[in-house]
């Protein structure tokens, strides 16, 4: 069961990417979302889909309305282009990973930085 579960967050990351590349297109979204992973629950009913968006503060409060607003119509997409019994109901979660990982960055350089000050 957990191979079939891997297989499927990978097939609805591919789909999920294509899909909403496609609506990035056509204008539905400003600024550049990314779907980072997907995580399927393990009855498969729900699924979580990380996203990160490439822009300010204003275009990712939009890409999370958007999402929200468009998860219906991105299920049906689904539906339409797999032919697999169940479709997840999908909820849209940032990924807060690369401000996460700026941020320890700037912290181990400070450290890095402090620990060359103390050796002078």
């Amino acid at each position: 069961m957990i191979e079939r579960t891997k297989r499927l967050e990978a097939l609805f990351l591919s789909e999920l990417s294509t899909i909403i590349s496609r609506m990035i297109a056509s204008g539905s979204f400003s600024g550049f979302i990314t779907i980072t992973g997907v995580r399927v629950s393990k009855d498969l009913a729900t699924a979580k889909v990380f996203y990160s968006v490439f822009g300010g503060k204003e275009d990712k409060k939009n890409a999370a309305l958007r999402l929200a607003a468009l998860r219906g119509e991105i299920g049906s997409l689904l539906r339409k282009r797999l032919h697999i019994k169940r479709i997840p109901s999908f909820s849209f979660q940032p990924d807060d990973t690369p401000e996460r990982a700026s941020q320890l960055e700037k912290i181990f350089s400070k450290i890095e930085k402090d620990n060359e000050q103390n050796r002078v």
